[in-house]
């Protein structure tokens, strides 16, 4: 069930907060035109980020595959993320009066990381990796259309996205088993 609005959100900007910064990121989703696409993109710079953190920390090439330990870390930092998003996606959400409102894009942001954190840094695979999950985030098939029709909280604002982007994952990790070119 949606929160009524209560308030206009035209004009002035509603952004008053940290969190309300935060769930925009960084005002990315006042973007007109297809705000979560462009909320998207800094998933990828954040995706890339912890996966040289990640490489770095446990002796890794950064230009490979996390696993091990590495890929651990990763999904560690997926979970803080996920944990700083529905903190900030609830309080924008509850601030503004509306459930999963589209300049909230921070749920965009985390799974595009959850999708890119992993993978081996290279142009046509992060090409690949948004390109599918802009693809399940906007159709959301199966469990990720139920959750966003069905859970209306700040959790399930960012799980529909968390799931548009498990289904990138094991297309891309199929591709990679596969043993496909990355480049």
């Amino acid at each position: 069930m949606a929160l009524p609005p209560t308030r206009s959100l035209g004009g002035a900007s509603p952004i008053t907060s940290f969190a309300d910064l935060l769930s925009t990121a960084g005002g990315i989703g006042y973007i007109p035109l297809a705000p979560g696409t462009f909320g998207s993109l800094p998933g990828l710079l954040v995706g890339a980020g912890g996966h040289y953190f990640c490489a770095y920390w446990w002796g890794l090439d950064p230009t490979g595959a996390l696993g091990g330990r590495a890929l651990v870390g990763a999904a560690i930092l997926v979970l803080l993320a996920s944990a700083v998003a529905i903190w900030s996606i609830g309080h924008t959400e509850r601030a503004w009066r509306r459930h999963d409102d589209k300049r909230i894009v921070i749920d965009e942001v985390v799974g595009q990381m959850l999708v890119t954190i992993a993978l081996p840094l290279s142009w046509p695979l992060y090409l690949a990796a948004f390109l599918l999950f802009r693809l399940f985030d906007i159709w959301k098939p199966g469990p990720a259309g139920w959750v966003d029709r069905n859970l209306a909280s700040a959790f399930g604002t960012l799980l529909d996205d968390l799931i548009a982007a498990l289904y990138a994952v094991v297309i891309l990790a199929c591709y990679l088993y596969l043993g496909l070119p990355t480049t």
